[in-house]
């Protein structure tokens, strides 16, 4: 439920129309396993949001030692990621990754059935999945209370949004085509498209909402190169061309005082907000032996170019766009040493990153000085410098059982340290300011898992702390603070027990658990 006020022509009612914080968290970025984040889709955060594991379910042979992947292969990831890695599958396979993620303190969760068979003839091969996702509903998913005097209002939004039944059940289809060609070199084609009802998270940035009612699709593209170069050298080119497209359709109470019955009225409300993305991508990366057979390096660079032209309205303690674009690159190198019975390896990344944001006004304003602004003109640009950093490192030991079978033990971690400034510029206040921010997100991950024959079966997961969700009551209510009288600065922090815009953020831990099998077929 929230209170509303008629807000007057001016800078107020242009911040109110601007009230719409950047996430870039729920994004397309997101759309892609933990292990790849350093791969081709690069994430770019303004806030320490906790991602959770929804897109985390694809099956990676790598997961449980940190998801290593520079210079170490991973043969069940990888045709997803280069889907011309498909062409070292040299057997028909069916393989599967149920996958189970939760946030703590009751703030997600969800469970995803991945399913698909990769198949080789000839110089061809091509790989068919299928997953379908079930994520849970957050709190009680009819109450987000709001600290006032006027909370025990009761208001009837059943006709302004869906009647809280609606499903939060997502698809997910893959499928790539490829072929080998004489000179060690294989070409792919993939296509990844999902249908989605629900993003994990999102229901709880709206402050004082009812109801969430979600729909949308994404749509990744990518043709890959994989040429096998002489002594063990291998080098490969991805382009990649990803859409994500999701409307939320957000239920309010608007409470408002009636003059005239001398009491609070309350009004019903829908509010549309859009979330649209677009990246190209380009991805290169070399690896080779180093001193002998069991010792590899590697390296990769990576770029990619988002747009983002809408952005929703979402009540986070961050500045206020409703648009924006970045530039965003990888630079990296790994080592990895795979002997009889151990392997390991380790990943560095540096990630710099150039965004920029902004907010235009829909109707004529003045800046604080009197002077006029047209509608269309911005009205506050925000320039983001990240220098974020990626490292993974990771370890596995093979025990062998017999002459065919072994088992399995892996073990790792990632950290990954995000910081930037922000350089802004408020066009109505005429004033400027910088500010820093930064968090570190730690992962650790396990794994075990069995080799009979020419069949795996593996469990692995992965623990990932330093991000927050807004808190929750003993009731499973969303807690919100008071509301701010002023957007707050360029400074506000983040962290747990924060709050701005209303919304109170705890810490949270993400955990995610795979149960992932690959069998021959012949």
């Amino acid at each position: 439920m929230a209170i509303r006020m008629l807000a007057a022509q001016g800078h107020a009612q242009s911040w109110r129309l601007a009230k719409a914080g950047v996430c870039w968290a729920f994004s397309s970025a997101a759309l892609v396993a933990p292990s790849a984040g350093g791969a081709q889709l690069i994430n770019v955060k303004s806030a320490p949001i906790a991602d959770g594991g929804q897109f985390a379910f694809l099956p990676s042979a790598n997961l449980g030692m940190g998801g290593l992947s520079i210079a170490l292969a991973d043969s069940t990831l990888d045709p997803f990621v280069n889907p011309a890695k498909g062409a070292r599958l040299r057997r028909t396979r069916v393989f599967g990754a149920p996958t189970f993620f939760s946030v703590s303190r009751d703030a997600g969760g969800g469970f995803t059935l991945p399913l698909g068979t990769s198949v080789t003839k000839g110089a061809w091969f091509t790989q068919i999945a299928v997953a379908m996702q079930d994520l849970d509903r957050l709190g009680n998913d009819d109450q987000i209370f709001a600290p006032s005097p006027l909370s025990s209002v009761a208001v009837d939004v059943s006709t302004a949004a869906d009647d809280g039944h609606s499903s939060r059940q997502n698809r997910y289809a893959h499928a790539l085509l490829g072929r080998r060609f004489a000179n060690e070199t294989s070409v792919a084609l993939s296509a990844s498209w999902w249908t989605l009802n629900a993003i994990d998270g999102v229901e709880l940035y709206y402050q004082g909402s009812q109801r969430v009612r979600q729909h949308g699709d994404a749509l990744d593209l990518r043709l890959g190169i994989l040429r096998e170069l002489s002594h063990g050298q291998s080098l490969e080119a991805v382009v990649v061309r990803n859409r994500f497209a999701m409307n939320q359709d957000v239920a309010f109470n608007d409470v408002f005082w009636d003059p005239t019955q001398r009491q609070f009225v309350p009004i019903a409300r829908v509010e549309p907000n859009a979330d649209r993305s677009d990246t190209w991508g380009l991805h290169l990366a070399y690896t080779r032996p180093l001193a002998d057979s069991t010792w590899r390096i590697g390296a990769i660079v990576t770029g990619n170019r988002i747009q983002q032209p809408s952005l929703p309205n979402y009540d986070l303690p961050e500045v206020s766009a409703d648009a924006g674009h970045a530039q965003a690159y990888n630079l990296g190198g790994g080592v990895s040493r795979s002997t009889g019975l151990w392997t390991m390896g380790v990943d560095a990344i540096y990630e710099p990153i150039w965004s920029e944001t902004w907010v235009r006004t829909d109707v004529p304003t003045e800046t604080r000085g009197g002077l006029p602004l047209d509608a269309g003109t911005k009205t506050l640009e925000n320039r983001f410098r990240y220098d974020n950093g990626i490292a993974r490192a990771g370890l596995a030991a093979a025990v062998p059982l017999s002459k065919d079978q072994s088992l399995t033990f892996e073990a790792g971690g990632q950290l990954r340290a995000i910081r930037y400034r922000l350089d802004q510029s408020d066009a109505i206040r005429q004033s400027r300011s910088a500010s820093t921010q930064s968090w570190n997100e730690w992962t650790r991950s396990w794994g075990v898992g069995i080799r009979l024959g020419g069949g795996d079966l593996h469990y692995r997961g992965y623990l990932t702390t330093g991000a927050g969700r807004p808190g929750f009551d003993d009731n499973g209510g969303v807690v919100l603070a008071a509301a701010s009288t002023s957007p707050p600065g360029p400074g506000t922090g983040f962290g747990g027990g924060s709050s701005a815009f209303g919304l109170t953020f705890d810490d949270v831990r993400a955990t995610t658990h795979q149960l992932s099998f690959s069998f021959p077929l012949r």
